[in-house]
């Protein structure tokens, strides 16, 4: 990719300028104030507009920032060709986001393309605004600010893999930090924290059953117990006359006398029995002679009448038996209550009535409260299910995310070696050492070995990060892209460091731009 022309109509202090870029070095050698980082910021937000648009600082936000001083349209044209093809942009600023045009025309036809929308800088680098500043955009004072995003991860993942798989895992990873975040148990809104909260309240109130079980039993035993006294009360008994049916209870002599008097009763009819039994013999056997002599009709009347009034005995027998086998039942005699019982029992009801209707009401209450607390309970219940659900998941995707990160690592540590590789060629360009001390972490931080152990570039002078930063951003470039290079923009990189070094970082430009198209900025020629 390369810049061909550029035209600002108003962008700042710049009014009605333009620049034809050659190919290579591109050098803009202007005092400080003449509008080296305007014109720098111009190209960047041609292509990916402004940034800070949310923040409420207006220092912070560059369409504030870059207003023309002059009337005119803020915007401007910017020529280039990508990929074979030769394009025109034009953007035109409103006061705000809402009232900014953009076109892309076919720059041999000037007929509108489609090849790319308002986010051509996202389409046409395949990184993200943030991502162009830390690779391809150096601004003033900013080498040593060197970090891999995620997007710039994600696209040398893709040039490394012709795969997607870093952009996923970003998405992946953003996921499941979101939902770690919505069940955590350490923030006050994570559904862990609000269900323990929940299930600590219910706890505490549930240390009342105990109690109201304790006191429902007792309530319920009085209610009993004060029914019966006035069950009694009911069936015309006074308290004393229980205690007297008490005491004329069947006494143990009293029960062995009965007991002897049916065993009298027994023998006596054994007795009758045996009688009955010798007349009835004595009748068999008169027959028998009678039978034998064929006559006497006399005696037979005679037998025929003692036998009729041995039959009527024996029934008399049987039935004085029976008479006295039954015991005599005396009538029961109720004896008739005087006026002072007869009150005594109203207000002893009255009084049992009050306590039955006391304790019901209050039973219910206690029965009341007894289901709410059980209706609680079975709450808990449920909340403790779903907690130990819920920690059970939330656990699992933690264990995910841990992997998921590691296989990050795991698969970055795989393309690290070309951009370390990159980086030692270019340092060793800019400072004329050998790069062999530095290395990268997973995460493609930047460290130097110094006295068997690897530091991080913050404990080096500002020179070292400027040059290091430097080189490690090329080195992203070149793993990036691998096929079309795209331009770089250099806005003075070698203010910190001293003569020695910036005679090699002039030649080390020069070196680079036989790669790349560098717009180079500086404010002094022995700098360019």
């Amino acid at each position: 990719m390369r810049l061909l022309t550029c035209h600002i109509e108003n962008f700042g202090k710049l009014s009605d300028f333009s620049y034809d870029f050659a190919d290579g070095y591109n050098a803009f050698v202007l005092p400080n104030g003449a509008g080296k980082s305007t014109f720098a910021a111009f190209i960047r937000v041609m292509f990916y507009g402004f940034a800070g648009e949310t923040k409420r600082t207006e220092l912070e936000k560059e369409r504030k920032r870059y207003q023309p001083w002059q009337v005119g349209t803020y915007g401007g044209q910017l020529t280039f060709t990508a990929d074979g093809k030769y394009y025109l942009l034009s953007r035109v600023f409103g006061k705000t986001a809402k009232g900014d045009s953009f076109r892309l025309q076919d720059a041999n036809t000037l007929l509108d393309s489609t090849d790319f929308t308002e986010q051509i800088g996202q389409e046409l680098f395949g990184i993200d605004a943030e991502s162009f500043m830390r690779t391809i955009y150096i601004g003033q004072a900013e080498c040593a600010a060197f970090a891999a995003t995620d997007s710039v991860s994600a696209k040398l993942g893709d040039q490394m893999e012709e795969t997607e798989d870093m952009a996923s895992y970003d998405v992946a990873n953003k996921k499941l930090a979101d939902a770690i975040n919505q069940m955590s148990d350490k923030r006050s809104t994570g559904k862990l924290a609000k269900l323990e909260r929940e299930a600590h309240v219910l706890a505490q109130e549930l240390r009342a059953k105990t109690v109201v079980q304790e006191a429902l039993d007792t309530v319920s035993s009085q209610l009993t117990a004060v029914k019966a006294r006035w069950n009694a009360c009911l069936a015309g008994k006074l308290p004393e006359e229980t205690e007297e049916k008490e005491a004329a209870s069947p006494s143990g002599q009293e029960l062995a006398d009965t007991l002897q008097q049916r065993r009298n009763e027994k023998n006596e009819q054994r007795k009758y029995k045996g009688i009955t039994g010798i007349v009835l013999g004595l009748l068999v056997i008169i027959y028998a002679l009678l039978a034998a002599g064929k006559g006497y009709r006399m005696l037979i009347l005679i037998c025929g009448g003692f036998s009729v009034a041995a039959g009527v005995f024996m029934l008399l027998g049987y039935a004085i038996s029976r008479r006295k086998q039954r015991p005599e039942t005396k009538p029961v005699q109720t004896k008739p209550l005087s006026e002072e019982q007869q009150q005594q029992r109203a207000s002893e009801m009255e009084t049992l009535s009050r306590q039955i209707l006391q304790y019901s009401r209050r039973l219910d209450e206690l029965e009341s409260e007894f289901d709410v607390l059980t209706e609680k309970e079975r709450k808990l219940q449920s909340l403790n299910e779903e907690l130990i659900t819920l920690r059970e998941k939330c656990d699992i995707i933690q264990m995910t995310k841990a992997f998921l990160t590691q296989a990050k690592e795991n698969y970055g540590a795989r393309y690290q070696a070309p951009v370390i590789d990159a980086f030692r060629r270019y340092y060793r360009m800019l400072a004329g050492e050998d790069g062999t001390a530095y290395g990268l972490t997973a995460t493609f931080e930047m460290e130097r070995q110094e006295q068997g152990m690897y530091r991080d570039m913050g404990y080096f002078s500002r020179g070292y990060q400027d040059m290091t930063g430097l080189c490690m951003r090329l080195a992203f470039a070149d793993a990036m892209y691998r096929e079309e290079k795209p331009f770089l923009i250099l806005d003075d990189p070698f203010v910190n460091l001293d003569e020695e070094k910036i005679e090699h970082g002039k030649a080390f430009i020069r070196e680079i731009a036989k790669e790349y198209q560098v717009i180079y900025f500086t404010c002094h020629e022995s700098r360019a």
